[in-house]
């Protein structure tokens, strides 16, 4: 039997197969390089505007950090940035977890109601002289027998 070479329009066939694969594979390669450029270049302008924001900010502003911590702003010492609790504590912080600036933490707008509505509120002159369950007939003594009468 005779071998069987393949005839030119095959190996036409087979050449453009391979010729399409590597021209997609060629493709791919450069969009995953476009696309990770692309993503580099948006990190580091997020980046620059994060360390824009924190070199603007002013001391005593209040600044919350990724883990929920509320606290203010003493200095920034390059990628640290030191905060202050409410008692005066001082806390060392990575830059990185600085996640908000210049908002006012929840609860110091609660406290700032809280002591607004109280001053407004009206308290009564004496509570120790009410008595729960029982009206000013009962505290007098004039209705201390009337149980008694009415049981019987």
């Amino acid at each position: 039997m005779r071998s069987q070479r393949p005839t030119v329009i095959e190996s036409e066939s087979a050449f453009m197969n391979n010729y399409f694969l590597v021209l997609l594979i060629g493709l791919m390669v450069v969009f995953m390089w476009w696309s990770s450029r692309s993503r580099k270049k948006q990190m580091a302008q997020m980046e620059q505007e994060k360390r824009d924001q924190l070199a603007a900010v002013k001391p005593g502003e209040w600044v919350r950090t990724r883990v929920g911590f509320w606290g203010r702003f003493v200095d920034l010492d390059g990628d640290i940035v030191v905060l202050e609790t409410t008692d005066g504590h001082e806390m060392y912080w990575e830059r990185e977890m600085i996640a908000e600036i210049g908002a006012v933490p929840p609860l110091a707008e609660n406290a700032d109601n809280e002591t607004q509505e109280s001053a407004d509120v009206e308290e009564p002159a004496d509570e120790d002289d009410t008595v729960l369950g029982l009206d000013e007939s009962a505290r007098d003594g004039s209705s201390a027998s009337e149980p008694d009468e009415q049981q019987k």
